[in-house]
């Protein structure tokens, strides 16, 4: 049997405008998370975005706003109807994963 080993991560760092860092954190608060986290979903959504447009993909405002609620859907962000409506998954198994992710999950702070 396989065990799950903790993917390898590494950081970027960079600095944005006071009035860009206060929205940000404004809307991660709205949604419950962290600056940071929102942050990092906003930056996966449009990287995810870029490499479908190198790829020779057309990129639209509406695939670009497509890529941006997967990111977030999958991130498990929004109720399990919307996640299950921006994914096309049936929502019950929109529920099992979710729950599956929450408890493999170390919560912030918590030594693994």
């Amino acid at each position: 049997m396989h065990s799950v080993q903790p993917a390898e991560r590494k950081q970027f760092a960079f600095d944005v405008s006071p009035k860009v860092h206060e929205a940000v954190c404004r809307r991660a608060r709205e949604l419950g998370l962290k600056p940071t986290g929102f942050a990092k979903l906003l930056f996966e959504a449009a990287f995810a975005a870029r490499v479908g447009h190198e790829r020779g993909d057309p990129v639209t405002d509406a695939e670009l706003d497509e890529q941006v609620r997967l990111v977030f859907a999958c991130a498990g962000q929004g109720d399990d109807a919307a996640i299950a409506m921006a994914t096309g998954v049936k929502p019950a198994l929109v529920e099992k994963i979710l729950n599956a992710w929450r408890k493999s999950t170390p919560k912030p702070g918590a030594n693994p």
